[in-house]
């Protein structure tokens, strides 16, 4: 299992940055990656997988009117029906973590065996070193089996940062959003979005939104 690393391990040099105040929920990177999108968190229409595009056109939305970020407000109140379960919130869920290591894999310089560092959001313990560990990216799976079923408590929860040591991807998932931001080559973003084992979205970045209200955009006349 992954190696949990102390608190003065510098994690690459990215510890000042997921310790700042400013990253509590997670830390989305401003530069240093040319594209990006967003894997949005499995819904389901009863016992099967539904889009979310698929999932809003029952009560005549879109995913790209959405003026904030991928959460679970995006559904709410849209009357989806009872058999409608909406994605997971703060954690990436297993089928979606599966898949998306699997094309992580194909970008990495060891595939399965690229060695990464995984840190939580500090949003339970501001102030103090974030949580920490290192270890292969095949491992991820096994991983958040270990944290177990959300619940709510960040240090249980599968890491809200993951990424290999040379930086050439990076992933978010907000403790607050039910979305996981995925940062990285133009190749890697590419194939997220073809991919058909994943929903997986151009959408605005934390940044861009921030200061807008969690809104559906006005129809157009």
């Amino acid at each position: 299992m992954l190696e949990l690393v102390p608190d003065d391990d510098p994690l690459g040099g990215m510890r000042p940055l997921l310790d700042d105040d400013e990253a509590c929920l997670g830390y989305e990177p401003q530069e240093g990656f040319v594209d990006r999108c967003w894997v949005l968190h499995t819904a389901y229409r009863g016992t099967a997988r539904v889009r979310w595009n698929d999932a809003l056109a029952g009560a005549g939305k879109r995913l790209e009117d959405w003026q904030f970020t991928p959460s679970y407000r995006v559904f709410r109140g849209l009357g989806l029906g009872e058999d409608f379960v909406g994605p997971d919130r703060g954690e990436i869920d297993r089928e979606c973590l599966a898949r998306l290591v699997e094309i992580l894999a194909r970008h990495s310089t060891d595939g399965m065996d690229t060695e990464c560092y995984w840190a939580q959001a500090q949003i339970e313990d501001m102030g103090c070193p974030v949580t920490a560990w290192r270890g292969s990216l095949g491992e991820a799976p096994a991983h958040r089996d270990v944290c177990g079923e959300p619940t709510w408590i960040v240090s249980k929860q599968f890491p809200a940062h993951w990424w290999p040591l040379d930086r050439s991807w990076f992933v978010l998932t907000n403790w607050d959003l039910s979305g996981s931001e995925v940062f990285g080559s133009p190749e890697l973003i590419a194939d997220l979005l073809a991919d058909d084992g994943l929903d997986a979205v151009r959408h605005p970045s934390i940044e861009e939104v921030q200061g807008n209200y969690a809104e559906w955009r006005a129809p157009t006349v």
